[in-house]
């Protein structure tokens, strides 16, 4: 078989998952996969549907409700205009999305595809997929301000995760499979609770970045607002893999919460895998010279990279991208106001 599920009595509690050694072409079935990952999945997550997951579900969902009243309030239009390509454009990106988890999970699960890399694939997409289409396919038609249109769009971008809470998974053999997609062990059990979480943060601190570069009336400025993403996708997204393995140089940090603590827990990072957003943050910076005055642009040359490596150091486990985001945004306000 592909994948063997069954869990040691000593790493039952722990939800850890005893696989045979890997061969190259998989002889698992599609239905005793599912069967087998339910079996893991109530081994990590329980049995039942527990009051702290009952109440960590209807919080997101109250405040999916909330946050539509308000886009709702803004523009109350957007719902009944006939804009085929806003719509479409969101259609899009939750439909590549589905298919990037789905994709991801079947390698996890069918050709141990490391589940640290999956997650990793699927969490660039999710952060990045309404940004690059905001920026690459406008919709000119739908008249609405450019940071409202990509408030939509991110918002938009949770819905679908609904589908992977604890009930639903289960019920479904293809959502129990693109939920494997994300399912660290070290992340148990509060897998989707950090992923939301931490995209949530990184959509506030990017659709403030982008309100601050369109106040200042230089539309090429506009388009800084991909560099953070640049950070994220490429150097947090290739940090994990070459942290995974080549990373010898380990240091620890902590999770935002864990086991009902703030700050706590213990997780490691690697010196390799920081280094990759230094490299990246310097890079990255370069096709955007012209947004920049001389001085700004050497001012960001020096101290973007760096900034952005200590930020990633400090910032608490699977919290790293909404830190990079801010962290990010801070400096290019502080640039643009304080540098010459």
């Amino acid at each position: 078989m592909c994948e063997n599920f069954t869990l040691k009595k000593d790493e039952q509690a722990r939800g850890v998952e005893v696989l045979p050694p890997e061969s190259p072409v998989c002889s698992l079935s599609f239905a005793t996969a599912v069967k087998q990952l339910n079996l893991v999945d109530m081994s990590a997550y329980g049995e039942d549907w527990t009051i702290d997951e009952r109440r960590r579900t209807y919080i997101f969902v109250a405040c999916l409700i909330l946050f539509w009243i308000f886009l709702v309030y803004l523009d109350e239009a957007v719902l009944f205009r006939p804009d085929i390509v806003f719509w479409s454009k969101l259609v899009l990106q939750n439909v590549a999305l589905a298919a990037v988890f789905t994709t991801c999970g079947c390698y996890v699960v069918f050709y141990h595809l490391n589940e640290s890399y999956s997650r990793k694939i699927c969490h660039m997409f999710a952060y990045a997929l309404p940004i690059s289409l905001h920026f690459t396919w406008p919709s000119q038609k739908s008249g609405l301000p450019q940071v409202l249109e990509l408030t939509w769009a991110c918002w938009l971008q949770f819905l679908p995760f609904l589908a992977l809470i604890k009930p639903v998974r289960r019920k479904y053999g293809v959502l129990m499979i693109a939920f494997r997609s994300i399912d660290r062990v070290k992340d148990r059990p509060y897998t989707l609770t950090w992923m939301l979480s931490q995209i949530c943060g990184n959509y506030v601190a990017i659709l403030l970045l982008n309100l601050y570069l369109v106040s200042q009336n230089d539309e090429s400025r506009i388009k800084l607002a991909i560099l953070p993403m640049i950070i994220n996708v490429f150097g947090d997204g290739l940090a994990e893999p070459i942290g995974v393995r080549w990373g010898k140089n380990k240091y620890k940090t902590s999770a935002l919460w864990y086991e009902g603590s703030l700050c706590s827990g213990t997780f490691e990072r690697t010196y390799e895998g920081s280094a990759c957003i230094y490299l990246v943050s310097l890079l990255g910076l370069v096709p955007f010279r012209k947004q920049f005055t001389s001085s700004q642009f050497l001012f960001s040359l020096v101290l973007l990279p760096i900034t952005m490596t200590i930020s990633e150091a400090w910032a608490p486990h699977t919290w790293d991208n909404p830190f990079l985001t801010a962290v990010c945004a801070l400096f290019f306000v502080c640039v643009f106001e304080l540098v010459p």
